[in-house]
């Protein structure tokens, strides 16, 4: 297995921008390939912009969709598959001795996890819009509060459960529909009384936040590149009307819906 050093990617980058410790860049591979198994050194955040990627992960398996993010420990093995259309991805990777010395232990972020639909997710996709006119100075201070965010999202979890990922899987399959905690723990395999408490403890997150997210995130896709009135929207991917999704989306975005459309259309 090789190890790539912090500011080193398979495939091609058109741009990088650097600080201390700290690498953002876009990596893009241009045909279909199946890359070697390898890690990095830095910690590292991938967000796929556009094409077809799945990465295997500490036992897990990741099929990105558009604005898909997962944090990755230093040191941490996957291997990637891109598909036929290619892929865009950026690259966020930074080394954890940064946070030395911080009220941040670096000790938080040993956890392989998904941030898809965060606002950290949000924070980076800005921080990659923005770094091309942005001064050294700014960009650093944006990278190392974008860290910072990161890391209570990263903390350690307790051992992969097979009763976790097919929960996981049945709100990836389901969470534009209502979601019931039976239908969810008969998928899982598990009781609902029990199911609620053991996916916070492996997600750190409770069910409904993670539907949010995944709804966020699905909406953002449409926000970004169509002109589907906000109330259609809304409602397409389970939202209980505008007001609502207004609500849901700046809570994990930042932003509006509508002040996303503008910014990022």
């Amino acid at each position: 297995m090789s190890t790539l050093a912090l500011g080193q990617a398979f495939g091609r980058v058109p741009h990088r921008w650097t600080a201390d410790s700290i690498s953002l860049a876009p990596v893009v591979h241009d045909h279909e390939r199946v890359n070697d198994s390898h890690a990095h050194e830095a910690a590292c955040v991938l967000l796929m912009l556009n094409g077809e990627y799945r990465e295997t992960a500490a036992l897990r398996s990741f099929r990105y969709e558009r604005f898909t993010a997962v944090y990755h420990p230093p040191g941490i093995e996957h291997q990637d598959v891109i598909g036929a259309p290619g892929v865009r991805l950026v690259v966020f990777e930074f080394r954890p001795d940064l946070l030395e010395g911080a009220e941040t232990n670096r000790s938080k972020l040993r956890s392989l996890r998904d941030v898809t639909g965060s606002r950290a997710a949000w924070d980076l996709l800005k921080l990659y819009r923005d770094a091309p006119d942005s001064d050294p100075l700014d960009f650093e201070v944006r990278a190392l509060q974008l860290i910072a965010a990161m890391a209570p999202l990263a903390r350690e979890t307790p051992r992969d459960l097979p009763s976790a990922q097919r929960a996981r899987e049945y709100l990836h399959e389901n969470f534009r529909r209502p979601v019931k905690m039976t239908d969810l723990a008969r998928a899982a395999s598990t009781h609902p009384v029990y199911l609620g408490q053991m996916f916070r403890q492996h997600f750190g997150e409770t069910v409904g936040d993670y539907v949010k997210r995944l709804r966020v995130r699905a909406a953002v896709e449409q926000l970004s590149n169509s002109d589907l009135p906000l109330a259609e929207i809304a409602f397409e991917h389970g939202f209980c009307d505008q007001s609502h999704f207004h609500r849901v989306f700046k809570k994990f975005a930042g932003v509006t819906p509508a002040e996303f459309r503008r910014e990022f259309s």
